[in-house]
């Protein structure tokens, strides 16, 4: 299994330049065959950072996220949004994990 991390900074208004591509990237990675999670967030304390956070199943799940032409456009996209300036910084990593467990984190219900 891999976890795949990314976080984004982005000048005001970049993010925007570039979220219905990220929108339509998200909607079909998680129909992807072995994503377990395929999720974009906006950081509450930081509206200008996207953290990307994803769950595969294998590397060649990963590898195959990467061949679909919806993933050419975002490629193409953050690229673009990199020369034009919009992205400050960014980090990417891809940490292998064994396996996965429950917290045993229940919320209460009264």
């Amino acid at each position: 299994m891999l976890i795949v991390a990314v976080v984004f900074e982005f000048v005001p208004g970049g993010f925007d330049r570039i979220k219905e591509t990220v929108t339509t990237a998200i909607e079909n990675s998680r129909k992807e065959p072995g994503a377990q999670i395929y999720d974009w967030a906006i950081d509450v304390t930081a509206p200008h950072r996207a953290t990307i956070f994803e769950v595969w199943d294998s590397q060649a799940d990963l590898d195959k996220h990467f061949t679909y032409p919806y993933m050419d456009s975002l490629v193409a996209a953050l690229s673009e949004s990199n020369i034009r300036g919009d992205i400050t910084s960014y980090s990417a990593e891809i940490y292998d994990v064994s396996g996965k467990r429950d917290m045993g984190f229940v919320l209460p219900t009264e």
